[in-house]
């Protein structure tokens, strides 16, 4: 009974169940692998647009150009001396000479007809083709309201012209009252075209102020025809030369007048510094502004009328350009201008015998909550030294300040006048920026 069960056990067939590999569908592969291959391309293309959109952000910011003012060479003997082609001497019997001829060599000048002094002034004016291309007309204007509530728009109007051009903006020198807290700047080229200027700096010792315009807001047809002014020596102006006051030397623009330069020998003080004035006889009145120009078409003064002279508000009083160019150069780059806050005068060693002053530079006046205030510089001081340098004129002392800093702490010397005598002082001044 056991044995046949054994051999019923040994004939029951086992049945395993195995799973069989679904067959490989490669179109559904290929598919896929599109799909994926996709997104990978989606992918960069975001990754890539992200990455150019935020590099702006990433990217340190570009240094503006500095602007260099760059002065003329004087016309006056500046030129280099070229040797001269040596003449050969005359054998004597070559050419007999009569001594009885008695021809007068002195010519009879004859007066100019009309058509020559029309021809005479047409050369002259011909001189300021080439520097009005630098000319501009700036405009400031103030949205107000009136006591009916009615909207107008006041308007300020001054010359200027191209001082700096850094292949990005223009920058323009013009007189502060114009843009002076104004809502818009409209600034005229010489060909007409008027594009937004935009304010930068001013200085309010000489009432001047730089804007700056885009290149990109300029045509191309514009960019053309204008110029950057030469610059001419100031040293070379002498009194009675011709020049031509550009602008609006009377109040109306696009002006072209011819004078002559009465006097170089004035100086006006200003806040730590002084200025040379040259006066023409040119008509001009307070509202006057442009610039001097020289023959040879180079800008030699910046017409300044309110440093004229009770006695010379009729005609054009102008700055040297020469006293301005390290200005201009500040305004451009947006620089501090430091000031110690001191008007005077200089003493020099002619006038300290006359007068018993030290030489030095004369307090007159303190500018009131100034640096030279805060330290206790007084009226009737004598400034002699800043740090160990000595500073004997306002010039130099402008020079000093210039190569400081902002709350830059420095000592300045000045004598002062006691019972017996003057007495030497040693002042520390944290000096200050306008």
């Amino acid at each position: 009974m056991d044995k046949k069960n054994d051999h019923k056990q040994d004939e029951y067939d086992f049945y395993r169940e195995v799973m069989k590999k679904k067959p490989l569908d490669k179109r559904k592969i290929a598919v896929s692998a599109a799909g994926v291959a996709a997104g990978a391309v989606l992918f960069g293309v975001i990754a890539a647009f992200v990455f150019v959109k935020s590099v702006p952000y990433f990217r340190p910011e570009e240094e503006q150009p500095r602007v260099n003012i760059v002065e003329g060479a004087s016309t006056d003997g500046g030129e280099e001396n070229t040797p001269q082609q040596e003449i050969p001497e005359e054998e004597s019997g070559d050419a007999p000479t009569d001594e009885n001829d008695t021809t007068d060599t002195e010519t009879q000048k004859e007066p100019l007809t009309l058509q020559e002094y029309s021809d005479l002034y047409q050369q002259i004016s011909e001189a300021a083709s080439e520097p009005k291309s630098s000319v501009v007309v700036v405009q400031g204007f103030t949205n107000d309201v009136d006591w009916m509530n009615n909207s107008f728009e006041n308007e300020k109007q001054a010359s200027g012209f191209l001082v700096a051009d850094t292949g990005k903006e223009y920058y323009v020198l013009t007189e502060y009252r114009v843009v002076d807290t104004v809502d818009r700047i409209l600034v005229t080229f010489c060909d007409g075209n008027t594009v937004d200027g935009h304010f930068l700096k001013q200085d309010e010792a000489t009432g001047l102020a730089v804007i700056k315009i885009s290149r990109n807001d300029l045509s191309k047809e514009t960019r053309d025809v204008i110029a950057v002014g030469e610059l001419g020596s100031a040293s070379s102006v002498n009194q009675g030369d011709l020049v031509l006051a550009l602008g609006s030397p009377s109040g109306y623009p696009d002006s072209v007048v011819c004078g002559r330069v009465t006097s170089t020998t004035n100086v006006k003080s200003t806040v730590d510094s002084e200025y040379h004035l040259f006066t023409t006889d040119i008509m001009g009145n307070s509202e006057g502004s442009g610039v001097l120009v020289n023959l040879d078409g180079k800008i030699v003064g910046v017409i300044a009328q309110s440093f004229s002279g009770e006695a010379d508000t009729g005609v054009v009083t102008a700055l040297p350009i020469s006293d301005l160019r390290k200005l201009i150069e500040q305004l451009s780059n947006n620089e501090d201008l430091i000031y110690l806050g001191v008007r005077g005068q200089d003493i020099s060693s002619s006038l300290s015998q006359k007068t018993g002053i030290p030489t030095g530079i004369y307090v007159n006046s303190v500018e009131e909550d100034s640096p030279a205030m805060n330290a206790g510089i007084q009226n009737g001081d004598v400034i002699v030294k800043v740090g160990n340098e000595s500073v004997e004129t306002l010039s130099r002392l402008r020079t000093r300040l210039d190569q400081s800093k902002k709350d830059q702490k420095i000592k300045v010397t000045a004598m002062r006048k006691g019972a017996e005598g003057y007495v030497e002082i040693v002042f520390d001044v944290t000096l200050d920026a306008l």
